[in-house]
């Protein structure tokens, strides 16, 4: 859930690099557009996983949010230099990397009886292969 929630910093690391950079936050650029639409997806991710988590009632949420603060202030250095191409294998990875990770945490969920969790994380993995195959 925490890289749910790390999207200020992703979208700020996609934006840093050349030929994709949304300087105004409107630009109509297919790069910058599709950033904006990612983004805007990815935040439905992170939402809808600490709305769960919070009903549950499972997990200390003060908890959670501090690590979020802590995530997100730390900031990130991925190491691609503004270089697309860099930035697109790194973001390729990670897509890939949650596409897995969700997905397995969906199949978790299901055979542990919990198949809210369990459609939840198959949702958010089935969003994420579309971005791992846009990023490749």
């Amino acid at each position: 859930m925490i890289t749910e929630d790390a999207l200020p910093t992703y979208q700020t690391m996609i934006n840093t690099l050349d030929g994709v950079r949304d300087e105004t936050g409107v630009s109509e650029s297919a790069w910058a557009k599709w950033t904006r639409a990612w983004t805007a997806e990815e935040n439905r991710h992170g939402d809808l996983l600490r709305t769960y988590l919070y009903l549950s009632g499972r997990v200390d949420m003060l908890i959670v949010e501090r690590t979020i603060q802590h995530l997100i202030s730390s900031g990130m250095d991925p190491g691609t230099e503004n270089n697309p191409y860099l930035g697109f294998v790194y973001t390729s990875f990670q897509e890939r990397a949650t596409f897995v990770s969700h997905g397995n945490t969906a199949r978790l969920a299901k055979d542990a009886g919990d198949p809210v969790l369990a459609r939840i994380c198959g949702t958010i993995a089935a969003d994420e292969k579309p971005h791992e195959n846009m990023y490749t």
